[in-house]
């Protein structure tokens, strides 16, 4: 008998442990799946089955408390973070701050709970910021209760030390050499990478050439009515609030005097646009190298890399469209859905004093947000209408190539048909032609020389003018270039 073997008492135990976690477990993951209860629960232990393990990562936290006399900063990890918050006693703001601004670099569950725990964020504004943290989603404004959600995709123009990978490189890391989607590797690892994202990644690749690299993310604001804002975007992007934290150092900045916490939303929204402008400048710089080099001489090469920038023009401008939207309805619709939260029956809302989430200096810097995005968006449109006649020009210039060519091919077979007639009865075996005969000696062909040299004299120039007038003019628009661009040197010295 083996003296290991555990009583039959114990082992009925360990079976209905164990069948009432899988139980559990099964529970659990029934809980997201299809027709689930909408929204995350950060108290419920299936949030924390979910996604304790596949959403972790080392975020870079600051905690600034400021008001029009100080300003305090901190730079914080998750663990810090979440001791201090934790604690009612650390977690309090400083008597004399007026904001508190909270800016998280990077998406993890374990601060997310704390957050939202701490802070009462809405289980539909959590589940947004863990289910679109990595994809270019619209933007859009939520109105809860306790606080203004708002997820904001900006664009940033990407350098060889700030690179986001889309989710299908971040989850296939494949070599160039190796993209082939019918390769065997492929289908044995079918079940981990799927076509779609083969297909993508691939894609990216062939695009990188002449592309003007953009960033695309979101971020994640919550606006409290405490004066609190939270602030969370991809860890890649660490320093893009820098500017903002620069001008919270000087005590004299409008944003340091006023100490309005919409005011600082005002201020990201702000600094969202002036990326997107950044982008557009860059698209702008690009179009005008393109524009330059068809009109000189087009080449498939430029017309296919005005292609992939007209496909990129055409995406941001759908996503940034959205933007000037949230936009005009912080300004307009504010205080309305405030009072529409409060569920007031009709003609209650006018005995009911509501204050909205934005004041009023902030909707008075946001008209102009509002006009910059305008000119985003009106950029973008320009530039992609330039972008679709520069391709229509540069194929109506092919077809106007082929047909002068056709016409010179045309031209010279008629041309030259008689002399084809000539050479082809002259070379018959026929005795005593007279042609043959002439000059000196028999059997000649100096009569054949005499007719074709004229005539080929006449032809070739004429063959050739086209071809002497398009040299000249690309001589000319190259000289005119250069000289344009030495007076405007000029100009600048003076």
């Amino acid at each position: 008998m083996n003296s290991n073997a555990k009583p039959p008492m114990d082992r009925f135990r360990a079976t209905v442990h164990k069948v009432i976690t899988l139980n559990r477990a099964s529970t659990i993951i029934a809980s997201y799946g299809a027709g689930a209860e909408p929204g995350i629960n950060p108290r419920h232990p299936s949030a924390d089955f979910r996604f304790r393990g596949s959403v972790r990562e080392a975020c870079e936290i600051r905690v600034v408390d400021y008001s029009p006399v100080s300003i305090s900063s901190r730079r914080m990890s998750n663990k810090e973070l979440i001791d201090m918050l934790t604690d009612p006693v650390v977690s309090e703001r400083p008597p004399w701050a007026k904001v508190r601004w909270i800016d998280v670099s990077g998406i993890s569950w374990d601060v997310l709970k704390v957050l939202a725990i701490k802070y009462n964020i809405h289980p539909l504004a959590l589940e947004n910021i863990l289910h679109t943290h990595s994809k270019s989603t619209s933007s859009k404004a939520d109105y809860y209760l306790h606080h203004l959600f708002l997820r904001i995709v900006c664009l940033e123009l990407r350098d060889d030390s700030n690179i986001i990978p889309s989710d299908a490189q971040r989850n296939l890391v494949m070599d160039v050499d190796e993209l082939d989607s019918d390769s065997e590797d492929t289908e044995r690892g079918g079940a981990d990478i799927n076509s779609d994202e083969i297909a993508a990644v691939q894609v990216e690749v062939l695009k990188q050439r002449e592309r003007v690299k953009v960033n695309v993310f979101p971020i994640f604001i919550l606006l409290f009515r405490d004066g609190t804002v939270i602030s969370i975007h991809p860890a890649t992007t660490a320093q893009l609030n820098e500017p903002i934290l620069n001008r919270l150092s000087g005590a004299n900045t409008l944003l340091r005097s006023t100490s309005d916490a919409s005011f600082l939303v005002q201020s990201l929204l702000d600094l969202t646009v002036d990326k997107a402008i950044e982008a557009t400048e860059a698209y702008e710089t690009k179009l005008k190298k393109f524009e330059k080099e068809l009109l000189l001489r087009p080449k498939m090469h430029t017309i296919r890399s005005l292609h992939i920038l007209n496909a990129d023009v055409s995406v941001h401008h759908r996503i940034l469209e959205p933007l000037k939207q949230v936009i005009y309805g912080l300004r307009r619709y504010d205080l309305d859905r405030c009072i529409a939260l409060l569920d007031l029956p009709a003609g209650e809302e006018k005995k009911v004093k509501v204050n909205g989430y934005i004041s009023h200096t902030a909707k008075i810097y946001l008209a102009d947000v509002n006009d910059h995005i305008d000119y985003v968006l009106g950029r973008l449109d320009t530039i992609y209408h330039l972008g679709e006649n520069l391709i229509s020009y540069s194929f109506n210039l092919t077809s106007y190539d082929m047909n002068v060519v056709m016409k010179r091919l045309t031209l010279v077979t008629v041309i030259c048909l008689p002399l084809t007639f000539l050479t082809g009865y002259g070379g018959m075996n026929f005795e005593d032609m007279w042609w043959t005969s002439v000059g000196s000696g028999s059997h000649t062909d100096i009569w054949f020389w005499i007719v074709t040299l004229p005539v080929m004299a006449v032809v070739m120039p004429f063959f050739f003018i086209p071809d002497l007038q398009r040299l000249y003019h690309t001589v000319k628009h190259k000289q005119d270039s250069q000289k344009a661009l030495r007076s405007y040197h000029q100009s600048r010295q003076a």
